[in-house]
């Protein structure tokens, strides 16, 4: 059974911090054996609601403490560092990663900011080993992630390590969803080759 009987196309999971996160799985559906595919994983949502908690929270102690009486221009300054963080904080939020196997071509990864610049990495289909999920512990949790093996392209034979997803954490279940999909392009099984 392969991971198209199991799932429809875009299902609703859930990251590592129980927010909502959207897998989106394209496959190249013009030929016959799986030759292709794009992983999306998308969801990481401006979340508003602690900014304006925390910014209540800033003004009424200000007003507590009779900070805007001392001097204006204290003010304007806290106010002007709030925006320029806030705006640091959006300017630097990923909403979506993908990723794309083409066999015999390469991998390439995209992230994609939530002002709409884009990061995008390719890896030629020579150094690709293999993708594998991998599993790390912090603190008093165990984080799974998934990794791209790749040869190391220096004089001394390697493998280097380049971690996928990092920045949407899908939980354990979506990175066996994406791996199952993506293990059809990177080893087909002998019957569509």
């Amino acid at each position: 059974m392969s991971y198209q009987d199991t799932w429809p196309p875009s299902m609703p999971f859930k990251n590592v911090h129980g927010e909502p996160i959207f897998v989106n799985v394209r496959l190249n559906q013009q030929s016959s054996n799986k030759r292709a595919i794009e992983v999306n994983v998308s969801g990481g949502r401006i979340q508003l609601l602690p900014w304006i908690r925390y910014t209540l929270f800033l003004t009424a102690l200000a007003f507590v403490t009779q900070f805007h009486t001392l001097h204006m221009g204290w003010l304007c300054t806290a106010v002007l560092m709030q925006l320029a963080t806030f705006m640091y904080r959006i300017h630097g939020k990923i909403v979506s990663e993908s990723l794309l196997v083409v066999a015999g071509l390469g991998i390439q990864t995209t992230a994609t900011f939530y002002m709409g610049k884009q990061h995008t990495r390719f890896i030629p289909w020579g150094s690709v080993v293999n993708i594998i999920i991998a599993e790390t512990i912090s603190m008093q949790r165990v984080l799974f992630y998934m990794i791209l093996l790749v040869k190391e392209e220096s004089a001394e034979p390697g493998r280097e390590l380049i971690p996928l997803f990092l920045n949407t954490w899908p939980r354990l279940a979506c990175l066996r969803y994406i791996y199952s999909a993506c293990q059809d392009v990177l080893n087909p099984s002998p019957s569509l080759k």
